[in-house]
């Protein structure tokens, strides 16, 4: 039995022809005085002082732990900030939430006099408990903490999740925030995050671009060719390896084209910049004008 409930039990019985036993004394802490003052107000023998006491311990050492916890999170938050990777960032600052969370409320219970064995078992109930009424809870965590140690994406990529897409902001717990191209946020779970095919756009430095050239009546087909590969050739950031390709084609409504595909490093070269100085050369190499679009290639 517990020693409060204990002591509580020995204070209110009473022996056939002997005096009541003793109450229960105060325990050895920095909060004795606590129990000191119920006792002089209700008695000696009173047995609520020793439990108003362990209950202050608990809440005094839940405090301590959480206190402590979350400025160790800071820490290691900052420590990984520091490694300026933003993926380390989030899955400290998760995984420090919880296990403060835990630590806190058992080092709590245990010093308010519950048995070790006791927290442990109720904690085991609990969280089966828990796990039962909140499957998708716990799965949407399991999978955020996943996500952030397999890193298919990290925070500031360019995904196309399902029919999302979008610049990823956060990887919280629970979910995955995208922002849109046209500025507004997408909140996904990260258990459909985790089974759902990921298209990272901005997960290797260099992608290829294509423009086309619409082949009018009257061009001169070799000597557009020929241009576009000189284009290709001068025009800064366009890269040699992978090598561009030119190639003539018919689109499927029909009309006659010239594709100009090409790779570049978009992160050190706009795309758009880049595309617009080949059509100028074209245009001006080329034996008819030619129009074109620039666009990303598969």
């Amino acid at each position: 039995m517990h020693p409060i409930l204990a002591a509580m039990t020995a204070a209110t019985t009473t022996t056939t022809g002997t005096s009541p036993p003793a109450g229960p004394a105060c325990l050895n802490n920095p909060l004795i005085w606590v129990c000191q003052q119920v006792q002089e107000h209700l008695g000696n023998g009173n047995a609520l002082a020793p439990l108003v006491q362990a209950v202050l311990d608990g809440i005094v050492i839940f405090l301590i732990v959480l206190i402590a916890g979350r400025v160790l999170r800071r820490v290691l938050v900052a420590a990984a900030e520091r490694r300026a990777d933003p993926q380390v960032h989030a899955l400290t600052r998760n995984l420090m939430t919880i296990f403060t969370w835990v630590f806190a409320a058992a080092g709590g219970l245990v010093a308010g006099g519950v048995d070790v064995l006791w927290v442990l078992t109720f904690g085991s109930i609990f969280s089966l408990a828990i796990g039962l009424a909140f499957q998708d809870l716990l799965r949407n965590i399991l999978a955020g903490i996943f996500i952030l140690l397999e890193k298919p994406f990290r925070i500031g990529d360019h995904v196309a999740i399902g029919d999302c897409e979008g610049v990823v902001q956060t990887i919280a717990l629970r979910t995955t925030a995208l922002r849109t191209g046209d500025g507004r946020l997408a909140v996904m779970p990260n258990l459909t995050v985790f089974t759902s095919v990921i298209l990272n756009s901005t997960a290797y430095a260099q992608r290829r671009y294509s423009v086309t050239l619409p082949v009018e009546p009257g061009t001169d087909l070799p000597r557009l060719i020929a241009a576009a590969r000189g284009a290709l050739a001068a025009v800064p950031g366009v890269a040699s390896d992978p090598p561009p390709s030119v190639q003539p084609r018919v689109e499927p409504d029909g009309r006659s084209v010239v594709a100009a595909s090409f790779w570049i490093d978009y992160r050190a070269h706009d795309p758009d910049a880049v595309s617009g100085e080949l059509l100028s050369l074209i245009w001006g190499g080329s034996a008819g004008r030619a129009g074109g679009v620039a666009k990303p290639g598969a």
